[in-house]
């Protein structure tokens, strides 16, 4: 098996991470740095042992199901073809799709990748620019001609069907895409975010982004871990840049959440010992 193997560097402060935030890259906070890469369908379909190619019909079912129930809980209903907004909500709502959260910042990450870390977190950043070339390349060699013209349409909201000539019809293309539908929903737009999608689900994410670029990764796909004894540091100080839960997730929940992971009283310079 073929599998990424991503640049690696630690943190040896916390205000290194300013030098790895870059226009153009996408950034994904684990609160694992052992983790790999994996979208919820993937890991659904492990936990149920299916077998490669049933991967595809349980994602057409859920698919399915989820659209058939979808007008029961909501007012606005997306289009038939309106592809990636339909994925896009499954995922917003907790069910199982190929696709992988992503966000532009990389400060919204790094809060993702610390706020439950119970030791070395990670934070994965990758070329966006670099992943869009790749992936035109690979489907166009797998007989996709038209990637560039289908991809251009995706900015209007009436050609969102073309989502499913490159990534549902055969051949399936082993490579990743960042994409977005043309409608965002309210957790996207305020966390910056972007979806990175596979093209061949019968395999794991990791080798649809293997590849992807040939095995040529280390300029363009990197692993920041960030160790244990940085978390208080990195909390805090995404705290006053006004990034926490309550401000990811806007209303009550969030913000009672938000208490248990970071709060000025935590800080040992708000005790006085006697």
């Amino acid at each position: 098996m073929r599998l990424v193997q991503p640049k690696i560097v630690s943190l040896r402060s916390w205000s290194e991470i300013h030098g790895h935030a870059k226009n153009g890259w996408l950034y994904r906070g684990q609160r694992d740095a052992s983790w790999v890469l994996q979208t919820s369908l993937e890991r659904c379909c492990d936990r149920q042992r299916f077998l490669p190619d049933q991967r595809v019909v349980i994602e057409n079912e859920l698919s399915r199901e989820f659209r058939r129930g979808y007008h029961q809980y909501a007012s606005h209903v997306p289009g038939v073809g309106a592809l990636l907004e339909w994925l896009s909500l499954m995922q917003h709502h907790g069910a199982p799709t190929r696709l992988l959260d992503f966000t532009y910042s990389i400060y919204v990450a790094a809060y993702f990748a610390l706020e439950e870390a119970s030791g070395e977190s990670a934070v994965w950043a990758i070329d966006a620019s670099w992943a869009i070339r790749q992936a035109e390349l690979a489907m166009r060699k797998a007989g996709k001609p038209e990637t560039r013209r289908l991809l251009e349409s995706l900015e209007d909201e009436k050609s969102e069907d073309n989502v499913a000539k490159l990534f549902l019809q055969k051949p399936y293309v082993r490579t990743v895409m960042p994409l977005n539908p043309f409608r965002l929903n309210e957790r996207l737009r305020i966390q910056k975010g972007v979806f990175v999608v596979p093209g061949d689900i019968r395999v794991p994410f990791m080798q649809n982004l293997d590849w992807a670029g040939s095995g040529r990764h280390r300029d363009h796909v990197v692993k920041i871990v960030i160790p244990r004894g940085l978390r208080n540091e990195g909390i805090r100080q995404l705290f006053e840049m006004n990034i926490s839960r309550t401000s990811l997730f806007p209303g009550l929940d969030g913000y009672a959440t938000s208490l248990g992971v970071y709060h000025p009283i935590f800080s040992v310079d708000h005790w006085v010992w006697k």
